[in-house]
């Protein structure tokens, strides 16, 4: 009973105070009304992009290697995507190119002015990464077609920024690879140098053919030293032989044991030689090839470099905005009502229930 009592004494009670409560609650909600009218429309453009992967702005891998590229970047990527979209070098380039100073009714000559209009910005900025891992960055603002302009420009300076970040670190490779091939042309002129002297210093022009003649010519001197030397025995023994060709077939002998001491020492020195140029020309070999390999690198990092290579994939550009975005006038206005009357019932309850103590 206690409480049926109390229950109809709060509805009797707000009953009672019907008017102060309706009056209350109206000036509230009009005044509610008059701020929200009072409050201009911001319209919202988004424009939506995915990260490119890395890969895009590397040279094809050299040698018959199958690699298979990524269109897509990963989750760095995005961080990494994320980072420059957040920095102060987009907000100071949206803020010089629209005149953002003029356009927020910002002193620039005043103290802290730039720390005001990156403030401004980032209130009306958005950059995020979605669901579906796609980057959404929108602008806010009151003039709806400006909104879409500098969203699309905010995208368009995000990736030209990525681009010449790419694009320092390819220009840094390229100088890399410039530097290591006049380093081994340097090298190999060296290297060529000390061949070319020890083929002058040892007599070498032709390391395989001079090799396979000398040792012709050493066998085919030796077979025919041997058969002389057996002839000279035979005509030796026969009584009948005039000295004349004995005397020719020695000089003959001597002749050929000549040219074999010769070709004995020809080799000797091709040998050495030989042995001297061997590793240079294998060394030569290893360093043509190796620049090689490098000459192609460089050709293409200089080709990607000079490509229009992708750095962020473009879903949807950011369109002029049909509706407003924000305030939402009718929830403010729904809101303040029902604050204003649970406040006023409030109020009249702690007024009435103070008037039941007694004050001593």
């Amino acid at each position: 009973m206690d409480q049926k009592t109390t229950l109809m004494d709060v509805v009797k009670l707000i009953y009672k105070r019907r008017k102060q409560i309706i009056i209350a609650t109206s000036i509230v909600t009009i005044l509610t009304i008059i701020i929200m009218l009072m409050m201009p429309d911001y319209f919202k453009a988004t424009t939506v992009f995915y990260a490119a992967s890395p890969d895009l702005s590397k040279p094809d891998p050299l040698g018959n290697t199958s690699v298979q590229k990524k269109y897509y970047g990963d989750k760095k990527d995005i961080d990494r995507l994320l980072t420059i979209a957040n920095s102060n070098n987009i907000k100071d380039y949206l803020i010089n190119k629209f005149d953002l100073y003029d356009h927020y009714d910002i002193d620039s000559t005043k103290k802290y002015s730039k720390f005001k209009i990156r403030k401004k910005l980032d209130n009306l900025f958005e950059v995020k990464k979605n669901d579906k891992d796609a980057i959404e960055l929108s602008i806010e603002d009151k003039d709806k077609n400006l909104a879409a302009v500098m969203s699309n420009d905010a995208r368009e300076k995000i990736k030209t920024d990525i681009h010449n970040i790419v694009k320092n670190i390819q220009r840094s490779e390229i100088e890399k690879y410039s530097l290591k091939i006049k380093d081994k042309n340097q090298k190999l002129k060296i290297l060529n140098d000390s061949i070319e002297l020890i083929k002058t210093k040892y007599s070498i022009y032709d390391p395989a053919t001079q090799n396979e003649t000398l040792t012709e010519q050493l066998t085919s001197t030796k077979g025919k030293l041997r058969f002389l030397k057996s002839k000279l025995d035979v005509v030796i023994k026969d009584r009948y032989v005039k000295r004349d060709s004995i005397s020719l077939l020695k000089a003959n002998i001597a002749g050929n044991e000549s040219k074999l001491l010769e070709l004995d020492s020809l080799i000797k020195i091709f040998n050495k030689g030989s042995s001297m140029l061997s590793p240079l020309v294998n060394q030569k070999s290893q360093f043509i090839e190796q620049m090689s390999l490098d000459n192609e690198k460089l050709n293409q990092l200089n080709a990607i470099y000079n490509s229009d290579f992708k750095v962020l994939h473009v879903v949807e550009k950011a369109e002029v905005p049909l509706r407003k975005y924000r305030p939402k006038r009718s929830l403010y206005v729904i809101g303040a009502f029902l604050l204003s009357l649970f406040f006023s019932i409030l109020i009249i309850l702690i007024m009435e229930e103070s008037k039941k103590i007694k004050w001593d």
